[in-house]
């Protein structure tokens, strides 16, 4: 089956998941909306379809064949932890940008990326696998931004910017030009970063200061 005859399942049944389908339901895509077969969790599914989407088990979905899978997770361990599992299923990471996504030239995203609506990412900047990048996010020049990580919207990560693996972090922050956010750090909601945070820390506010 060729990528693009694959049919395409959503990975998750939460808010981030609903939200997914919905952007892709009421795109001007009509070939992406109609491969998507099916939302996939773990655990037992409800009986009744979601807005004519069936939601199936991992297995249940084994009778889709060959399937492309769109990772609607925000948590980014789980993010690395589930991409790992479903490759080794033999399932092919998808990319989803939403059509009014602005992009700028000698752009690279990694495969599993998700790009929601509003945002924009720059030139020359490098984005890893299987990112999140919630709606309103602004993404500079330069920047890089490491695998697995979550920007969970309206945040302004301006150029030069890096960012680590697995990093996590809130709607509303920004991020002063040319600081580092190391692997594992988290950046509370609405915070504004002005200097380096070191790997596994978790800062909040204006200015952003590490908790505890």
């Amino acid at each position: 089956m060729t990528a693009i005859n694959r049919r395409i399942v959503i990975f998750g049944f939460g808010g981030l998941a609903r939200e997914l389908w919905g952007w892709i339901r009421n795109g001007k895509d009509s070939a992406l909306r109609e491969r998507v077969a099916a939302f996939v969790i773990d655990g037992e599914p409800p009986a009744d379809p979601y807005d004519g989407i069936p939601v199936l088990t991992r297995d249940d979905a084994a009778s889709l064949g060959s399937v492309e899978y769109l990772l609607a997770v925000s948590e980014p361990a789980a993010r690395k932890r589930l991409s790992a599992e479903l490759d080794a299923r033999g399932w092919v990471a998808g990319n989803y940008i939403h059509e009014s996504a602005m992009l700028g030239v000698n752009l690279s995203i990694g495969r599993g990326t998700i790009v929601f609506p509003r945002c924009s990412l720059s030139s020359d900047a490098a984005i890893g696998e299987h990112v999140l990048v919630n709606g309103g996010t602004a993404i500079g020049h330069d920047c890089i931004i490491g695998s697995y990580t979550s920007l969970l919207g309206g945040i302004s990560v301006n150029g030069n910017v890096i960012i680590g693996e697995s990093v996590l972090v809130g709607a509303g922050a920004i991020i002063y030009p040319g600081k580092t956010i190391g692997d594992g750090a988290i950046v509370g909601m609405g915070s504004v970063v002005f200097r380096d945070v070191a790997a596994g820390q978790t800062v909040y506010g204006n200015p952003a200061k590490p908790l505890g």
